[in-house]
């Protein structure tokens, strides 16, 4: 995406690939069991907070015209801080994707591959994401785009052929199992949503860091309202009891749809979109992963960073023994303390600015 100039929408759609995915994920059983009915605050509340951190993150890129993160915290830091930043980031979106590709083929394995061997499913998950990241940047955000919109319409139609099923009494009470609980579900929630801020990576292929600033902003708006009403929808339809202890939620509102013998059960429809939808989410992962790679080790072909980051999220996505240590261990960890580094970093580096007074191309 070096020499590729990003519209607004295609700042969108790339966002969505690293969030909307997560409504096939087992995330929504984890913030059910814990905030109950008022999951969806806890989503709201999490959007909101991500929200907040990527418009700060702009006002940085704003002072530093035409760098990205990784160059904005060279500029902030120093050469070697900035360089170590980026080794963690490539590090963390390595990991980041690895795990995301584990628990969309574990997804993929429950509801229509159940036969095919796990490292199969993985590899073909990370062979297409090697391979877009070949054609480069145009084909990535092309694909991302032409992609968006089937994936929205999807998301639609099932929340949509669902009225039928739906029960407002499951939501109450209101609150669910209290402040508390919806605030751990918050961050969650946010750490399920903070891979937007993969567009500070992109800042230079925008026209101005304003239509980067409305892109993240409405991807993440986009995001949040999709969210709200699917944990509305999840709950109205199976009870927080039922849908805190589903593998996918999502899978099973599409298996659980029926009017008549000839149009029920949407889960092969689901997948179709669950197969595209990943591999693009993979693709962007690996991508950033190769880009803060490549400040890192600057001498390195890029090409070169490709392959070495494709191996790597492939070992990392057949680390964990099963599903259930993927969501217990893994995600445990990952999904409530990486919004820590993810988040907090570009936060400190905004205030080291602003203490630091006017960047050097200001005086």
């Amino acid at each position: 995406m070096d020499n590729l100039k990003l519209r607004p929408y295609d700042g969108i759609a790339l966002a969505a690939f690293l969030t909307l995915p997560g409504l096939f994920f087992t995330a929504p059983a984890m913030i059910i069991e814990h905030s109950a009915g008022a999951s969806w605050m806890s989503v709201l509340l999490g959007h909101l907070a991500v929200l907040c951190v990527f418009l700060l993150v702009t006002v940085l890129l704003g002072r530093y015209p035409g760098k990205d993160i990784l160059a904005a915290a060279g500029a902030v830091l120093g050469r070697g801080v900035g360089i170590f930043y980026s080794l963690l980031l490539a590090v963390y979106f390595c990991i980041y994707t690895g795990l995301w590709v584990r628990e969309g083929a574990e997804i993929l394995k429950t509801y229509g591959m159940s036969l095919t061997p796990l490292y199969v499913v993985v590899g073909l998950i990370a062979l297409s994401a090697f391979t877009m990241n070949f054609f480069g940047g145009k084909a990535i955000a092309k694909s991302a785009g032409t992609f968006f919109v089937l994936i929205l319409a999807g998301i639609a139609f099932i929340l949509i052929l669902g009225l039928n099923r739906y029960n407002p009494d499951y939501i109450f009470p209101l609150y669910g199992n209290g402040a508390s609980s919806i605030g751990r579900s918050a961050l969650i929630s946010a750490g399920m949503v903070e891979g937007v801020l993969v567009l500070a990576l992109f800042a230079p292929n925008f026209e101005s860091t304003a239509k980067l600033r409305k892109s993240g902003a409405l991807a993440i708006g986009i995001s949040g309202i999709l969210w709200v009403l699917f944990f509305l929808c999840l709950v109205m339809m199976f009870s927080s009891t039922i849908a805190s202890g589903m593998v996918s939620g999502f899978m099973e509102m599409g298996k659980s749809i029926y009017y008549n013998r000839f149009f029920y059960r949407f889960e092969s429809f689901l997948l179709f979109f669950l197969i595209f939808s990943l591999a693009l989410t993979a693709c962007i992962g690996l991508y950033a992963a190769r880009k803060s790679a490549g400040v890192a080790f600057g001498r390195v072909q890029p090409k070169i960073l490709t392959v070495a980051c494709t191996g790597i999220v492939f070992v990392v996505a057949l680390i964990p023994a099963n599903l259930f240590d993927l969501t217990s261990r893994y995600f445990a960890i990952t999904r409530r303390y990486s919004i820590v580094f993810v988040l907090g970093v570009p936060l400190l580096l905004l205030a080291i600015s602003l203490l630091r007074g006017s960047p050097k191309h200001e005086k």
